[in-house]
């Protein structure tokens, strides 16, 4: 595959990334820049500026050395994640009730997630999962809330590489975030907490147990 792009790092670094998070280029998978050079037909010096881009956002780790890989996510690592991820959901969550801020992009990406047809990819099922979540949290309507988010989610999806070929079906994904939804959609704080707590929950126990 050759690029073509004006800014052909930029392009690398979406391809690569994209790769990443869909499971393509799986855990633990060698990067080389001689490798991504030839594959994508670009100048190794383009490849070196784009890795350590993809570095800098935890989506290519160094392994010893000057080698570079896929990032595989421990233990400890799934916990931190959910460490940090359920206070800025739970904040997100009570901006929106305390607000009465609009649910139309969160309910528009739970729609696309309930059109999923049972056949959808890993891929496709990660992608509307997780477009969900990042709706949810703009709703809030907070920048900085919406700045930090996103990267972290790019980690969850480094996770839920450990669920490739056991990752839930679509409709069980839809039931779980139209409860969300509905929860947070109530207005109540303690019944949207509480669901919001159970959700990040079973999904850091489902990791954990893989």
């Amino acid at each position: 595959m050759v690029l073509q792009t004006t800014n052909t790092r930029d392009a690398l670094v979406a391809e690569v990334r994209h790769r990443i998070l869909s499971g393509e280029l799986e855990p633990g998978r060698p990067l080389t820049e001689q490798g991504l050079a030839t594959t994508f037909g670009v100048a190794r010096p383009t490849v070196r500026s784009a890795l350590q881009e993809l570095v800098a956002r935890h989506l290519v780790e160094r392994a010893g050395g000057r080698s570079l890989r896929v990032p595989v996510l421990t233990d400890d690592d799934v916990r931190d994640l959910f460490t940090v991820r359920l206070p800025l959901e739970l904040t997100a969550a009570r901006l929106i009730i305390s607000q009465g801020r609009p649910l139309a992009g969160a309910s528009a990406a739970l729609a696309a997630l309930e059109a999923l047809p049972p056949e959808a990819g890993w891929s496709e099922r990660v992608a509307a999962h997780t477009e969900f979540h990042l709706a949810l949290v703009a709703a809030a309507g907070s920048t900085r809330l919406n700045r930090i988010y996103p990267p972290l989610q790019e980690e969850m999806q480094l996770c839920l590489a450990r669920l490739r070929g056991s990752y839930p079906d679509p409709a069980e994904l839809a039931v779980e975030h139209r409860r969300l939804l509905t929860a947070i959609a109530s207005g109540n704080p303690a019944s949207a907490e509480a669901e919001l707590r159970d959700h990040l929950a079973r999904a850091r126990d489902g990791l954990l147990t893989t």
